[in-house]
């Protein structure tokens, strides 16, 4: 009888289990809810305006590979104030700005794709990272920030502007048919990444910018540095294939004081690899151009100094006289005119420059 029971018990149990109805799947949250605690996407998320508010620090928005799809209008998702916040996993589209990150430290944005507008603005931002994301066609506006970070991501037809980022760090990353943008920004990396005409100028009292282990190619201008750009360094890249490699234009040399541009490698840039240019020198402002390969650049000319000479050498300098810019340890060989040129007295010749196959060698330093 006790056997009985149990059996009897079990076999209710069971009935009652199978009648339970199946817990309803989840739903996505409502365009326009503020999200208090993490969830993740079932579906995609189509919005007219605004479509996610973060409302509360240390959650995750995990999109869970769909798609949070605009009108052209609104922020897809805005996260204001709120410290710790994630948002992973998918893609954002057709809004007039993606993803929102104003006075919030520690937001991560990873394994993302974005479309259309402005991709991404982190506004008064720290400590803030980008990861394995691609932006097509859309804007990455960062500001008035402290130790941002872009690892990883690719750009396409997506220019990046960074204004008063200071900490700003973009590394292992790919831009394509955009432009980079700095200013008034302090301790910026670029580092081990691809440019492909995507041109990088930093200006407007931006200081200690490091350009490193790049391979820059195919833009009228692969580095620009303009007026009040102190202490910037262009080290071991790779600049193949533009107009200039680096050029600067500026009024008085002291305003870019402290540039090294060293270890670079120039190939097939079609005007020149450098074309160093300033008007005046006040002070005593220094700079330096050494252990760069300068190889079969100027083929194209079709570019003057700021004398109206023309352009078509390895390194090109058109400085005043007394400007303290060292020239030292370059190998230049098959330019189309100069390896090296500079008026006498412009440059301080710091020895072991050689130039092979230039048709008029060098001229205001000795070449071997």
């Amino acid at each position: 009888m006790r056997s009985l029971s149990r059996l009897l018990l079990a076999a209710a149990v069971g009935a009652a289990v199978a009648a339970a109805p199946a817990a309803p799947a989840l739903a996505n949250p409502a365009c326009g809810s503020t999200i208090t605690a993490s969830i993740t996407l079932t579906a995609d998320l189509t919005c007219a305006g605004d479509a996610l508010i973060v409302g509360a620090a240390g959650i995750t928005v995990d999109l869970g590979g769909y798609t949070i799809i605009g009108n052209g209008t609104g922020t897809a998702v805005r996260s204001s104030s709120a410290n710790d916040v994630t948002v992973a996993n998918g893609g954002i589209s057709g809004f007039a700005l993606g993803f929102y990150g104003f006075s919030s430290k520690r937001q991560t944005l990873s394994g993302l794709t974005i479309q259309g507008g402005t991709a991404i603005r982190l506004l008064n931002a720290q400590d803030s990272t980008v990861l394995a994301t691609t932006v097509t066609g859309a804007q990455v506006q960062v500001q008035q920030t402290t130790g941002v970070t872009l690892s990883g991501v690719t750009l396409d037809h997506a220019p990046l502007a960074a204004f008063e980022a200071n900490s700003l760090t973009v590394t292992l990353s790919g831009l394509t048919d955009g432009a980079v943008s700095i200013g008034e920004s302090n301790s910026v990396r670029l580092t081990q990444s691809t440019f492909t005409r995507a041109p990088i100028t930093y200006s407007a009292v931006s200081k200690d910018i490091l350009i490193q282990d790049n391979t820059i190619q195919g833009a009228t201008e692969g580095v620009r540095i303009d007026t009040t750009g102190t202490g910037g360094r262009i080290l071991g890249n790779d600049f193949t294939g533009n107009r200039i490699g680096v050029r600067t234009k500026v009024n008085d040399l002291a305003t870019i004081s402290g540039t090294v541009i060293s270890g670079n490698t120039f190939t097939a840039n079609t005007a020149a690899g450098v074309l160093f240019e300033a008007t005046t020198v006040t002070g005593a402002p220094t700079a330096s151009v050494s252990g760069n390969t300068f190889d079969a650049n100027g083929s194209a000319g079709g570019v003057t100094d700021r004398l109206a000479r023309p352009v078509a050498d390895g390194a090109h300098f058109a400085t005043p006289t007394g400007a303290a810019i060292t020239v030292a340890g370059n190998i230049t060989l098959h330019n189309a005119a100069y390896g090296i040129f500079a008026d006498p007295s412009t440059v301080i010749d710091g020895g072991g420059n050689d130039s092979t196959a230039d048709p008029l060698g060098c001229s205001g330093v000795v070449c071997t």
